[in-house]
């Protein structure tokens, strides 16, 4: 099974190799993107905490 699924995810990124370039998401989308998601995580475990 785990062959299997290596040989999938291979053929796979071959495919999406031979697409050429691709528009990609600029890295400071990415960056802000997580920067948001880390602090809504930070308020909610620190709003939710029982132990406060």
């Amino acid at each position: 099974m785990f062959n299997s699924a290596v040989v999938f995810l291979s053929a796979l990124a071959s495919e999406t190799a031979e697409e050429g370039e691709v528009a990609h998401v600029s890295p400071y989308w990415y960056g802000a993107v997580t920067l948001i998601v880390l602090l809504l995580l930070l308020f909610l475990v620190t709003r939710l905490n029982i132990d406060r």
